[in-house]
């Protein structure tokens, strides 16, 4: 467990390339915007991230019910892009999100 009491799910086969905005899970690529990108890459290590620490890496800026809004269409579109994948984007209600395997999500709901 983390210092914020979500387990750390580390996902080593995710390849990124910061040039091309993608990333290759197996032999999927998924190409993203440039912001897209800056909100997924700090969630490839599994560990949760808050809305705050989401707005710095990807805006720059503070949080507010604005920029609450844009990360959460923009990690929409990157979900809808990664289906398939096996690797999902998971929701901490009040929290952030959180990155995890196919694997990882069956170990928590049983």
């Amino acid at each position: 467990m983390g210092d914020n009491g979500f387990q750390q799910n580390r996902i080593d086969y995710i390849q990124c390339d910061s040039l091309q905005h993608s990333f290759t899970i197996q032999d999927s690529t998924i190409t993203l915007t440039k912001t897209e990108y800056r909100l997924f890459y700090p969630l490839r290590h599994g560990s949760p991230l808050t809305y705050v620490e989401l707005a710095q890496q990807a805006y720059n800026c503070d949080i507010d019910g604005h920029v609450r809004a844009m990360i959460d269409k923009h990690i929409d579109r990157i979900r809808s892009k990664m289906r398939g994948t096996g690797v999902y984007i998971y929701c901490i209600l009040g929290y952030g999100y959180l990155l995890l395997d196919e694997e990882s999500l069956e170990k928590n709901a049983s």
